[in-house]
């Protein structure tokens, strides 16, 4: 019964951390994957001489996705997927082959919301890997109520596409971006 009592206590002592380990864990794999696909789209428009767009997706997977202006289905943002094209004649249409990369929806997270209003579900770079609408220049939180906010962070999209880690839930992203 005392070896019972033990394991009980500690336990009770272990599961809280273990659960933020994996919060703090799935926060870093989805940020960083954030930036990956936000790096290659930029490095693919000063590849290709502009024209690639990494957009928000309601249905990334879809046989013919399209980029979604609105909030996401419950307003939680890029949790639904992302998508990268080649858009060489800037007409906003995925053309048979362009489609360069497909972030499926993040099941693992609540929410990945950006700031900037419709123009931030769109980043479309330039041949100098500069976003062509400053308007698209956002902060964008990951994870929202379900995440403590220390947890939690803030991505910052700048005028020139150059994304970085401002810090937790309550950082800012500053002068830099939207």
């Amino acid at each position: 019964m005392v070896v019972l009592a033990i394991v009980a206590v500690l336990t009770t002592l272990a599961v809280p951390s273990f659960t933020r380990l994996v919060q703090s864990n799935t926060m870093s794999s989805n940020v960083n994957t954030f930036m990956a696909d936000l790096r290659y789209a930029r490095s693919e428009a000063t590849r290709r001489g502009g024209g690639v767009v990494m957009c928000r997706s309601d249905a990334p997977e879809a046989v013919h996705p399209v980029c979604d202006t609105t909030s996401g289905p419950g307003g939680h943002g890029w949790i639904s997927g992302w998508i990268v094209y080649l858009d060489a004649n800037n007409d906003g249409v995925i053309d048979a082959g362009d489609l360069l990369r497909i972030q499926s929806p993040i099941a693992k997270m609540d929410s990945i919301t950006e700031n900037g209003g419709d123009a931030s579900s769109i980043f479309r770079f330039t041949a100098t890997g500069r976003l062509f609408n400053v308007a698209s220049a956002t902060s964008l939180q990951f994870g929202g109520s379900a995440y403590a906010p220390d947890v939690q962070r803030v991505l910052c999209v700048n005028p020139g596409g150059r994304a970085r880690i401002a810090g937790n839930g309550a950082a800012s992203c500053g002068a830099d971006s939207g």
